[in-house]
């Protein structure tokens, strides 16, 4: 293994820092989005006055549409390759991988909600099926998780699809289908009710998924070799994307999220093709500011995101939100008893999280690493 590289990579040519780092910055956004969510004790923070950096904190669930991208950027790319090369797909190694990196510290966590909650509905949450606030706080998280599993079935039905004849054409009908349906149902009147779960499902969320392939499948191309030598090209597209996220998540973060999808209801769809342009120019050596977003302290979180991801919400309420009380106001969270609360569990869930990919996550990286590889295409499903 190269330096730097983390566990349960086969292949460390394929290894792309730029992708860790992303996922550091993804994970950051979406601890600070639920610092803000506990801070506010269920009232609005926000107002007209509220600075810009908060506006973007109060829109970092976008976070985890930053995760959905990379994982369709990151496990296509094998599929890609495979079908260009006519190798066929090992779903054999595709899952076994798959479950090796997500299921054990998931069920981990799962079956810990279920012991301090007592709440049996916890037990659905090893199938995979959304339970929403059902095993609080632990399970706030958990719904991207049974997104990404969704996720985990489709993608290899499509790359099976593409491979038969007449298939491309069949996964562009059905593709205009979904597209058609999601502008249906996203703007039928009640279609944010709680119970209209399928907004956060691969069939609301998929497009994220869709756009990290179709930026995987271009950054093979002859096209993208020569963008990325082009310092003007790759540094216009760059900061115009960057620029119109942050004005994007300034709107959403100010807005409030459930006004913010009902004044536009492919708001998730915005944000994943922007994330996926600056994914895309991080990847060329003359991007001027790399270094400000592909770093070691980015990576570092990158690396233990996924533990963190699952630990930082219980930490954050059980040390937070006793010291907030509820109340929401701004003047309250200035008290040295909150401040405290804040610093105590930022550094309990770094430490918990790192405790966690080392005593949990690595192993089974270890043993997903050393899967047989069945189809040299495969290998870079192991990230």
């Amino acid at each position: 293994m190269g330096h730097g590289v983390p566990e349960g990579l086969r292949r460390p040519a394929s290894y792309l820092p730029e992708m860790e780092s992303w996922r550091g910055w993804a994970i950051l956004l979406v601890v600070l989005f639920h610092y803000l969510g506990i801070l506010a004790g269920g009232s609005p923070l926000l107002n007209g006055e509220a600075p810009l950096w908060l506006s973007w904190i109060a829109a970092g669930n976008t976070g985890v549409t930053l995760f959905f991208v990379l994982s369709g950027f990151l496990l296509s790319r094998p599929f890609i390759d495979g079908l260009r090369q006519g190798e066929p797909i090992d779903l054999v190694g595709f899952f076994s991988a798959r479950i090796l990196r997500i299921v054990p510290l998931y069920y981990l966590v799962v079956l810990l909600a279920w012991g301090v909650t007592a709440n049996s509905e916890a037990l659905k949450a090893l199938l995979f099926i959304p339970i929403g606030f059902g095993a609080f706080p632990f399970s706030v998280p958990w719904w991207s998780l049974c997104t990404e599993a969704q996720f985990y079935l489709v993608l290899p039905l499509v790359f099976w699809l593409l491979r038969q004849h007449g298939g491309q054409w069949l996964f562009m009908v059905l593709l205009v289908v979904w597209l058609l349906l999601q502008v249906y149902f996203f703007h039928l009147p009640g279609w944010l009710a709680p119970n209209n779960g399928w907004e956060s499902s691969l069939f609301g969320r998929g497009a994220a998924f869709l756009l990290g392939g179709v930026f995987a499948w271009f950054s093979r191309t002859p096209g993208f070799a020569w963008l990325s030598r082009s310092r003007l090209a790759i540094n216009l597209l760059f900061f115009v994307a960057l620029g119109a996220l942050l004005t994007l998540l300034a709107w959403y973060g100010e807005t409030g999220q459930r006004q913010a999808l009902m004044r536009f209801p492919l708001y998730h769809h915005a944000e994943a093709m922007l994330w996926g342009l600056l994914l895309l120019a991080s990847l060329s050596p003359v991007l001027l500011c790399k270094r400000l977003f592909i770093n070691g302290p980015a990576r570092h979180l990158g690396t233990i995101s996924y533990s963190l991801y699952l630990v930082h919400v219980p930490v954050q309420f059980y040390l937070i939100y006793p010291q907030v009380g509820g109340a929401g106001q701004r003047a309250e969270l200035l008290q040295s008893g909150v401040v405290w609360a804040v610093c105590l569990s930022a550094l309990m869930a770094w430490l918990l999280a790192l405790l966690s990919y080392h005593c949990i996550e690595r192993p089974f990286l270890r043993l997903k690493a050393r899967l047989p590889q069945r189809e040299k295409s495969m290998a870079l499903a192991s990230q």
